[in-house]
């Protein structure tokens, strides 16, 4: 999984890109664009990794990524869901040259623009008020497109109810955009099945191992091994939810060498049990 520089494609006839997607699976690479994305998962689910940060998605889910934040939405064969349907919304903050959230009016806008570099999950309540906006937005056209989107972001500038994804120490300077932190991570991503040294994460980011810890720490706040961690229970959770497999089979198969330190691993991350996390997923969907 390559790190890619992905411009946004609209037409002249556009100020900014939307898109709803109906398609069998997510897909696309690790990439980032200078736009600001939002995300609509009408449905859908799998692992996300925005930043530094790696998690199971379900539907329904709406998130804000700033501008140049690597991310990328994968699932696959396990997936509980057949197709996806999910809405993509990417826009500047230059209107034909000019910074409309430089307005005034706009500061509420402005400052949650400025949030969104390290990635926001907003909440279920969120969603339920400002989902119906994005699927007018993505439908209509002319200037009803533009107040549908200032609409959409002045509701989402005013919640509270939020997360962040990504770490705040998660910098990325444009000429490490395609080595070092990201061969690291395109590696993690290929071979979490596998087991991993701190060698070969040395190895494929050019380092030795000691400046390799002090850089990957200073970028992302943690350390490699924690980002390993994180990436490991990410798919392990989404196996859980969607596949068939016992947990233990889950254990070897995310890359974990004991079932104690996986379940200790999982509970440290996801605050509850495998066996829990499991089983709240089955009954929340029986209901």
């Amino acid at each position: 999984m390559e790190l890619i520089y992905n411009p946004t494609k609209k037409n002249d006839f556009q100020s900014f890109y939307s898109e709803r997607r109906k398609t069998p699976y997510y897909g696309g690479d690790w990439h980032y664009h200078e736009e600001f994305e939002l995300i609509y998962t009408i449905k859908g689910d799998g692992v996300r990794i925005i930043g530094d940060s790696m998690d199971y998605f379900d539907d329904p889910e709406l998130i804000l990524m700033g501008k140049n934040l690597p991310h990328v939405f994968r699932n696959d064969s396990i997936s509980k869901n057949e197709s996806v349907d999910y809405i993509v919304i990417k826009f500047s903050n230059l209107f034909d040259g000019n910074s409309v959230f430089d307005l005034p009016e706009m500061v509420k806008i402005k400052q949650l623009l400025a949030r969104s570099s390290r990635g926001i999950n907003f909440s279920q309540s969120t969603i339920r008020k400002v989902g119906k906006i994005l699927i007018n937005l993505e439908k209509a056209s002319g200037a009803e497109k533009i107040l549908n989107l200032l609409q959409a972001l002045n509701l989402l500038s005013e919640e509270e109810d939020f997360e962040y994804l990504s770490s705040p120490n998660f910098i990325i300077n444009e000429s490490e955009k395609k080595d070092r932190i990201h061969n690291v991570i395109n590696y993690i991503s290929e071979n979490y099945a596998k087991e991993i040294t701190l060698e070969d994460l040395a190895e494929v980011s050019f380092m030795t191992t000691n400046s390799f810890c002090r850089y990957f720490k200073s970028k992302t706040g943690k350390t490699a091994f924690e980002f390993l961690r994180e990436f490991r229970v990410a798919k392990a959770s989404q196996m859980l939810i969607n596949g068939e497999k016992s947990i233990s089979q889950i254990c070897f198969d995310t890359g974990f060498n004991s079932f104690s330190s996986f379940n200790r691993i999982f509970k440290n991350i996801k605050k509850v049990s495998a066996g829990v996390y499991r089983n709240s997923y089955a009954s929340a969907l029986a209901n």
